[in-house]
């Protein structure tokens, strides 16, 4: 497939709301905005996880990264368990922006702990650490920053775990000490912000805005600019595409990138009577005549699991007439070759339920 090379003024972007393509896998997002002593806050996040503030804690105005407020933590802020939090074995972001007021005494920057050790994980400043960062997981084992920060500035700080290895970033750059971690990590326990999951750490004291949790996405894999408004607050309109690509998935103006779940992992159309053959494809390396009305799709890159969904349709065409032809997804034993990542079986048969080839089906394949 050719493109004719469009006049750049003709090129507009469709849709209305520019969105985060990747907020479905927000679990936490919590912007602290509100008036001044304000004692509630709200997370926007689809978790809609419930926040509660301790003595002292409250939005102020007197500092704020965006917009007019943060979050000033004097005690312990404490936000509602969730499924969201426990990332699992998989890669994650917990990423916001931090005002040191002073680094005297030992307090949470973002605390998950509770009996047993599995999951355990705590970011944490020690009362000796002197603006360095002390990253606890899994019961115990730490990494702590080469980063020294100061007080009375904003950081963008961001703990990333990308392909098994934790690693922190301070306004977009990477610490040099990063640690590989496999395991678990996180819980669906309550999340502390301040003083730490147990008490008796000090009392915390500094300001927090645009707290964000991502889960099964490193959102950095690489030094970056720090964000420079506060994160989007929903998917916004993931249709927002121009496509100039036809080779590839595309390149996607407006959204930052384009949603995978929209677009057709495989498809093909068959000829499937004589010596059948594919008239076009994509992502379908070839077709296997199994027997009569019974056809064997093999993907060229196999899908990431097997649940995934497939269509088939199709009219057979004889001698210019058109005959109807009923098309199904084929059930195998065993059960697992319905659906199997490396293939796709497919039927045809007549209005009577018999098996027959058929001149022009099509198959398409959505999923993972």
């Amino acid at each position: 497939m050719s493109l004719t090379k469009p006049t750049l003024s003709n090129l507009r972007a469709a849709g209305t709301t520019v969105g985060d393509v990747y907020f479905p896998q927000t679990e936490l997002l919590l912007p602290f905005d509100g008036s001044n002593g304000a004692t509630t806050t709200s997370d926007l996040s689809n978790t809609n996880a419930s926040v509660t503030f301790s003595s002292g804690d409250e939005i102020r105005t007197a500092q704020s990264k965006f917009g007019n407020s943060s979050l000033y933590v004097a005690d312990n802020v404490t936000i509602s368990s969730s499924d969201g939090f426990n990332m699992g074995t998989g890669e994650f972001t917990i990423e916001g922006w931090w005002y040191f007021t002073s680094f005297s005494n030992g307090f949470s920057l973002y605390d998950q702990w509770s009996s047993g050790s599995s999951g355990n994980s705590q970011i944490w400043h020690g009362s000796s650490a002197a603006g360095k960062i002390k990253w606890y997981y899994d019961g115990g084992s730490v990494v702590t920053s080469n980063t020294t920060m100061s007080t009375g500035q904003w950081y963008h700080i961001a703990f990333v775990r990308e392909s098994g290895t934790l690693k922190m970033y301070f306004n977009g750059t990477v610490d040099s000490n990063t640690q590989s971690f496999l395991s678990q990590y996180g819980k669906t326990d309550t999340v502390y912000l301040g003083d730490q999951h147990a008490g008796g750490g000090g009392a915390p004291q500094y300001y927090l805005d645009d707290l964000r949790v991502t889960k099964g996405l490193a959102r950095y894999t690489g030094n970056f600019t720090a964000p420079t408004t506060a994160h989007l607050t929903s998917a916004g309109d993931v249709n927002k595409q121009i496509l100039i690509n036809s080779a590839a998935d595309g390149v996607a103006i407006g959204t930052g990138g384009i949603n995978q779940a929209r677009i057709a992992k495989a498809w093909c159309n068959i000829n499937g009577t004589g010596t059948i053959s594919i008239r076009g494809s994509y992502n379908v390396s070839s077709l296997t005549d199994v027997a009569t009305g019974k056809y064997k799709v093999n993907f060229s890159t196999a899908m990431t699991d097997s649940n995934y969904v497939g269509f088939v349709a199709g009219a057979e065409v004889d001698s210019g007439t058109t005959q109807n032809h009923l098309f199904h997804i084929k059930r195998e034993t065993p059960i697992s070759d319905i659906l199997n990542t490396a293939y796709i079986y497919v039927a045809s048969a007549n209005t009577s339920g018999t098996q027959t080839d058929d001149g022009l089906f099509c198959v398409i394949v959505f999923g993972n």
